[in-house]
């Protein structure tokens, strides 16, 4: 699968909007948040986590490392999963995208995810694309009809703030130095 490293960096942009403008969105299922992705935590540096893969580096906030993991269980409960990366900035966790492909894969996935994390707030009930916002995670669902694919984009919310942080820099820099 060809990563798109300016739809990862829109995603967070338009996260940050909505969490910033207090447009709505859903909030997690009381008690379901997550803090990470299948025993590793937000923020974990990437040297205590066995069996990674290393894959690629996403150019986006100066170099995002992607992993997959050895032996990593491709599937939840009746879905199939094509994919699952672990991104990791500056050494540690900062998100996690899982990717389904077909229809009824992405069905039992979006099930999965209402029935742990609750509904998501859809803005256009015409798109499946769902978003929920926490304290310590920022996610988003989507299902592209054409491709057949579905995508799972789990952030960290520090993570996150912390590479805004680095954007602004980078525009101060440039800024500065550019002219």
């Amino acid at each position: 699968m060809k990563h798109n490293s300016f739809k990862v960096v829109w995603l967070i942009v338009i996260i940050c909007v909505v969490l910033l403008s207090g447009l709505a969105y859903a909030q997690f299922k009381p008690g379901s948040e997550p803090d990470g992705f299948r025993g590793i935590e937000w923020g974990q540096d990437v040297s205590t986590v066995k069996d990674l893969i290393y894959v690629t580096t996403d150019s986006s906030f100066g170099g995002v490392d992607l992993y997959g993991r050895k032996d990593d269980e491709l599937k939840m409960g009746g879905a199939k999963l094509e994919v699952i990366f672990y991104y990791f900035w500056k050494d540690k966790l900062s998100a996690v995208c899982i990717v389904t492909d077909g229809e009824m894969n992405w069905e039992y996935f979006k099930a999965i995810i209402f029935e742990k994390f609750g509904i998501g707030y859809q803005d256009n009930k015409f798109i499946e694309y769902y978003t929920w916002v926490g304290d310590k995670t920022l996610m988003g669902l989507e299902y592209d009809e054409v491709s057949e694919r579905g995508v799972l984009w789990m952030f960290s919310a520090q993570m996150a703030a912390l590479q805004k942080e680095w954007e602004k820099e980078q525009i101060k820099k440039g800024v500065e130095e550019g002219w």
